[in-house]
C-alpha cells in the first residue's frame, strides 16, 4: 500500500513528467555532442511542473468528477502538495531566468503563451480537431531540442532534423495519452484524434508517425550505434502502443508510455559511455 502511495505521488505531482523533459532535454546535449547545460536542466525539470500542475489546480474539476479517476481524486485530494511545488518552481524559475540571455527568454515568450493558451475556452483552440497532441508535442519539442540550441547559439539549422525527429517521436505519445483521456475530453468538447476518429486509427496514425521517426533517424544520423538506440526506444514505444486503450489505467500512460522518454534517454547515454 506505501509502494502504491509513493508511486501515486511521483506520477501525479509531475515529478515523473519533470525527470521525463529534463532527461530528454539532456540526450539533446548528447546527440549534439555538446556540454550538458545544468542551468537550462533545471529550468526545463520547474517549468515542467509548474505548466503540468496548472491544468490540474484550475481545470481539473470542471471536467472530471472524483469517481473518473484515481489521478483526479488524487489532485483534489491533495491541492495543497500540488500548490507548494508549484511556488517552489516558480521561486526557482524566478531566479534561474536572471541567468539566461534576455533574447532568449523573449523567443521563449510565444512557447510559453502557447503551453497556457490551450487550457482557456476563450481561445476556442479545443474547437480545432488534433491540436491538443499537436501543441503538447510541439511545445515539448521546442523545450527540450530547439531552445538548447538557441541558448547554446549553436546553428539553428542543423537543429530542424533534429528537431523534427523529436516531434515524431513526442506526438504518438501525445496521441496515445487522449486515448486514455477519451471519455474525459469528450465530456469537456475536446476535439482529439480519438474523439472524432477513434481509438484504431488513432493507433495506427501513432505507428505511422513512429516509422517516419525511425526513417529521419537513419537519413539523419546513418547506421550509427545512436540512431540505433533511437530506433530501439521506438520499437519498444510501438509494442505499447499497440497494446493501449481506454480500459487501461493510468500506471500505464503515466509510467509505461512517459517513461519511454526516459527509455529513449537511457539508451543515448549508455550509446555516449560506451
Amino acid at each position: 500500500m506505501k509502494t502504491k502511495k509513493w508511486i501515486d505521488f511521483l506520477l501525479y505531482s509531475n515529478l515523473f513528467i519533470s525527470i521525463c523533459a529534463a532527461a530528454i532535454t539532456a540526450e539533446t546535449y548528447l546527440l549534439i555532442h555538446s556540454d550538458i547545460n545544468w542551468l537550462y536542466i533545471i529550468f526545463v525539470f520547474f517549468s515542467t511542473i509548474l505548466l503540468y500542475a496548472f491544468p490540474s489546480l484550475f481545470f481539473a474539476e470542471e471536467a472530471f468528477s472524483v469517481n473518473q479517476s484515481e489521478r483526479h481524486r488524487w489532485i483534489i485530494e491533495n491541492r495543497n502538495t500540488l500548490i507548494g511545488f508549484s511556488v517552489i518552481s516558480s521561486l526557482v524559475l524566478a531566479v534561474t531566468v536572471f541567468f539566461f540571455p534576455l533574447k532568449f527568454i523573449l523567443l521563449m515568450i510565444p512557447n510559453v503563451v502557447l503551453a497556457f493558451a490551450y487550457f482557456f475556452p476563450q481561445t476556442r483552440l479545443r474547437s480545432i480537431t488534433g491540436l491538443k497532441a499537436i501543441i503538447v508535442a510541439f511545445v515539448w519539442t521546442m523545450v527540450t531540442y530547439v531552445y538548447p540550441f538557441l541558448l547554446d547559439n549553436l546553428s539553428l539549422e542543423k537543429s530542424l532534423l533534429g528537431a523534427l525527429e523529436r516531434f515524431l517521436f513526442l506526438i504518438p505519445i501525445c496521441i496515445i495519452f487522449n486515448v486514455r483521456d477519451v471519455e474525459a475530453d469528450r465530456i469537456a468538447g475536446v476535439r482529439t484524434i480519438p474523439v472524432i476518429y477513434g481509438v484504431k486509427p488513432s493507433i495506427i496514425s501513432c505507428l505511422i508517425s513512429l516509422l517516419l521517426f525511425c526513417a529521419f533517424v537513419f537519413f539523419n544520423r546513418g547506421f550509427s550505434a545512436e540512431a540505433i538506440a533511437l530506433t530501439a526506444s521506438a520499437i519498444i514505444t510501438g509494442i505499447l502502443i499497440l497494446k493501449s486503450s481506454p480500459e487501461k489505467d493510468d500506471y500505464f500512460y503515466s509510467f509505461w508510455i512517459d517513461g519511454m522518454i526516459i527509455l529513449q534517454a537511457e539508451l543515448i547515454i549508455m550509446d555516449s559511455l560506451l
